[in-house]
Formats: structure tokens, sequence, C-alpha cells
């Protein structure tokens, strides 16, 4: 999703003035171990570490070598196949190995490195770092997951979604980081396909500086790039991610097999989603699992923490229909459109697709958590804008597909499972909803909460403009489009507390965070709480 914006005269730093700072050494703080880690040209670590996908026995760590400075389209000055020494601590000074290994980061797979950790204790922290080429990485933190079943009395969960690197400083990353989650749920647009318009560049901060991505190598400089920030850095570094995508992975607002341009094939388009594909696996924390061996992806998967939650990642891109009532120039892209489309009636339309659909329902049967949680990349809660005849509807949410939308709140009430709440991206916005059996009729029962975070950085569609029409909507809570972020959900046995947390100025690399609003939900009493 790109928002409208307002004009506001802000300086444009290029490239070449970051790839200089870069080259020269900029320091990359290593969350409490800079001592330890080697910044500047000699460096084969420019991109930090991360972790994810955590289970009760380990997790991944990851890694990807490079050189600097970062030139487009030039390979790093590294050989095509370079051991990588690992060490996994009980402590973070890096004294008690409990384990170590050796693998070996390719320049076919973009020089990254997934290590899959097993054997280790459960519900504890772990510190880990790699080292190459006589260099050593940062060392980052991590977290085994408690064993299925026990019992478990909190769970921290930061939200986040939306960074264009264009657009702003990654300050909300850095802050994020000062919460100390204990998992990250990223929820799409961790990069950008395509560059600031000509419109939007007097509000740029630092450009990509490339053209849109549309193959591997496109998109891989997209991620090296913006993991060259100290504050991404700090953010991966300090707790396990599960992360999920949206759309600006691949392209803006492409639906399932279909393009958002009218121009490019559906076979063209399959050769560049399987690129950005393999582009966002190699930067990920996540493990084999998610590739199948017909070249596919798969990253809807589901994780138990402990007794408290079930963490159910949802993918809203891969499988849907092709966008609703598609017209020219651009056939695929969501627009507003009346709710008299004959698509919104047709029952066969898809949005997370037939076998996502069974794997989520089956899984709503298990009650064996107190707390159901759905991380997925697109607003669920309906957002009518009215007109002369009846309404409108913005079609690449939800609201383009009102029968999946229904099947999966009608899969809500029928199953029941515990207290669930929906964590959603894309669309810049701070929302907060109840989701309803059946949410185009206001006295249906509340079958969820729904909290929408903010973007990193992207900027808001117009406040004015939607806070106009919130009466027509009055499951909406709460709506702010103004405000760059995250959330930060406290999840207890008996209540979950969700802090939507601002800071003063994306453009503003130094920015302070504050909180915005905090919003509750008890168990066993669908809906949400607001408190200021």
């Amino acid at each position: 999703m790109d928002g409208d914006l307002e004009n506001t005269d802000m300086p444009n730093l290029s490239r070449r003035t970051i790839i200089k700072a870069l080259g020269a050494g900029l320091a990359i703080p290593a969350v409490g171990h800079a001592e330890n880690f080697h910044a500047g040209r000699g460096n084969v670590f420019p991109f930090g570490v991360a972790s994810g996908d955590p289970a009760e026995d380990g997790f991944v760590i990851w890694t990807r070598l490079g050189t600097l400075p970062l030139i487009y389209r030039v390979a790093p000055d590294l050989p095509q196949k370079v051991p990588v020494y690992w060490e996994i601590s009980e402590d973070e000074g890096m004294h008690r190995i409990v384990q170590k290994g050796q693998n070996y980061a390719a320049a076919i797979s973009g020089y990254s490195i997934h290590v899959e950790v097993h054997g280790l204790k459960p519900e504890r922290p772990y510190w880990y770092r790699f080292r190459a080429q006589g260099m050593q990485s940062a060392i980052g933190r991590s977290m085994t997951f408690p064993k299925s079943g026990q019992e478990v009395s909190s769970l921290r969960v930061a939200v986040a979604s939306c960074a264009h690197w264009e657009m702003g400083w990654y300050s909300a990353y850095r802050h994020l980081a000062n919460e100390r989650p204990d998992i990250v749920l990223f929820l799409g647009d961790y990069i950008y396909e395509h560059n600031a318009p000509r419109a939007r560049q007097a509000l740029t901060v630092r450009s990509y500086g490339a053209p849109e991505a549309t193959d591997l190598e496109g998109y891989r400089w997209r991620y090296a790039l913006q993991k060259t920030d100290p504050d991404l850095q700090e953010a991966h570094a300090v707790a396990p991610w599960l992360p999920i995508w949206d759309d600006h992975e691949i392209e803006d607002d492409y639906s399932g097999i279909w393009s958002s341009s009218p121009e490019e094939s559906v076979e063209a388009f399959r050769h560049r989603r399987q690129a950005a594909w393999q582009a966002w696996y190699e930067n990920m924390p996540v493990r084999e699992n998610v590739r199948l061996a017909d070249g596919g992806m798969r990253i809807y998967r589901r994780v138990k923490y402990g007794d408290l939650a079930i963490i159910d990642l949802m993918d809203g891109r891969q499988y849907r229909s092709r966008q609703p009532c598609p017209v020219s120039p651009r056939y695929g892209d969501g627009r507003i459109i009346s709710e008299d489309c004959p698509d919104f009636h047709d029952v066969r339309r898809t949005f997370l697709g037939a076998e996502q659909e069974r794997w989520l329902y089956d899984g709503f049967r298990d009650h064996s958590a107190v707390w159901t949680i759905l991380a997925q990349d697109l607003k669920v809660a309906p957002l009518r804008f009215p007109s002369s005849s009846g309404y409108n509807y913005w079609t690449d949410t939800w609201d383009g597909f009102p029968l999946a939308r229904d099947r999966l709140t009608h899969a809500l009430a029928n199953y029941g499972p515990p207290n669930p709440v929906i964590f959603s991206g894309d669309y810049h916005s701070f929302f907060a909803s109840n989701i309803r059996a059946h949410p185009s009729d206001e006295k249906a029962p509340v079958v969820a909460a729904e909290i929408l975070g903010t973007s990193i950085t992207s900027l808001g569609p117009p406040y004015a403009a939607i806070q106009k029409i919130l009466p027509e909507n009055p499951d909406i809570q709460f709506f702010d489009s103004r405000k760059r972020g995250y959330v930060i959900a406290d999840f207890t046995r008996w209540s979950m507390t969700a802090k939507l947390m601002s800071i003063t100025d994306a453009r503003d690399a130094l920015s302070s965070v504050s909180l915005t609003r905090k919003l509750t939900v008890e168990r066993a009493r669908k809906g949400l709480i607001s408190s200021i």
C-alpha cells in the first residue's frame, strides 16, 4: 500500500553519501558488544545477524557475508564459497559455549547462512555469533520457547511492518529493540521493490540508488542496503523474528499469480515472483522447510508458546484470487470500488487459498492455549466509504474478498479458538477494531480483536478523510495514520495489553518514542477495551 501524502520539503541523502559513510567505517552497534564488531571495509559481516522461527529446543541463526562499499550489481569481493563458523552460548559474554559448527556461505545463495539449531534447553535466552575470513560478527540474542503445554505466565510480542528505506530512518526499530520483546512478528513489506515516485522525492531522506527490483540481483540489493542500517540490525539481534511477507517484497498490490501491471504476463510475473521469493528466503531467519521441492514457498506456519499462545502466521498474497473487478490501466491494482462489483459476491474467490484455509480452520479446533494469535498482512475489519449509491471499499485488503472473510469469521465463531487476537499490517496506520461473526452486521457477536500496527517509515493515507468516515464504521475503535512506529503486546494468563508506540518523526534519525494508545483484551471477553 502507498498512501496519499502531504508535501514537505526534506533533504535527500544520496546513496553516494551512504556508501561513502559505510566505506569509511560506519560503526554498527552489536547490542552491547560493539567492541567485538569490526566495521568498515575489512568487515565481512556488514548486514548483522538475526535469529528466527524459534521452537522449544532451538531456532534459526542467520547472517549474510558481504564487503563494503556496496556497489549495485557488483559482487562482493569474496571467494565463491566461504567457510563460516558459528557458536551458541548460554551467556552473552560467549564464555559457556554449548554448540558450535561450520557451514558455507556461497555466492549462489547470496552468501547467506541459515543454521537450524536443535538440542537446546527450553524457555531460556541464548547468544550466538559467526566467524569468517578472520572476522567476527556481532553477537545476537535469541530465545527458545517453553515446551508445548507447559504453563507460562507471560509473553511479550513486538509487531512491525512496512519499512520503506527512502521514506525515513529506522529509529522505530531501535526503540522496538529497547522494549526487549520475546519475539518479533514482522508482517510484511520488509523492503520496497520500487522507488519513491517523483511527487514524493522531496519527502525522501535516502535513496535505494537503483531501478525498481524485478530480478534476483535487484531484490538482493535492496535487502543488502537496508540491512546495513544499525537500528534494523539491533532489532534483529535482540530477539527471534517470525516474519511473513506482503506485496512489496515482490510488487505493489499484486494478487496471487497476477501482476498489478497490465503489460506483465502471468508467466513473466511468475519468474519475477520466484526471484523475489529467493531473495526473501536468503535474507530472513526462517527454516529450510519453507522452501518446497517444486521451487515454491510455504510461509504459513504455526508455533506454540507453552500453554499461553498458539501463533498462526498466514500468507495473504500468494494464494489470492485476482483483484476484484479489474480494469485498465492497472488491472490488478488495489483501489476503491463500489459494492456493486460482482466479484464481491463470488463464493469461489479466495484470500488464503483452499489449502491454507483448511490448515487454519483445523487449527482453530486446538483449544490447548490461553490465546490464539493470528499474524497476517492485511486489514480484516471492514472500512466502508459512503457513496451516493451505497458503499465503496478498498479492494487490496480483506474488503476486496468479503466472502472469503466471512469464511474466516464464521470459522472463528464456529470453532471458538480461545481468545483470538489478530495482528495486521500494510495500511501504514494504527487501527484497533472488533471483528464480528458477520462483519456487515453490526449486531453480530464479536469473535476477535484486531490490532493493526502502523509502519516503520512508510507514509500513511490521509488522516482527515478516514477520520471523517469512522462513524460509518463503528467497529473501528481507534485510528491514526499520522504516526510511524510499532506495537508492543504483553500477554498474561488473564489479559493482553497492546501499546501503540509512535516515534516523533521518521525523518529524524534520533527520533524519540511515546505511547499513543493502550488497548486491552480480557480473557474470555472478546473485543477491545481502549484506554489512553
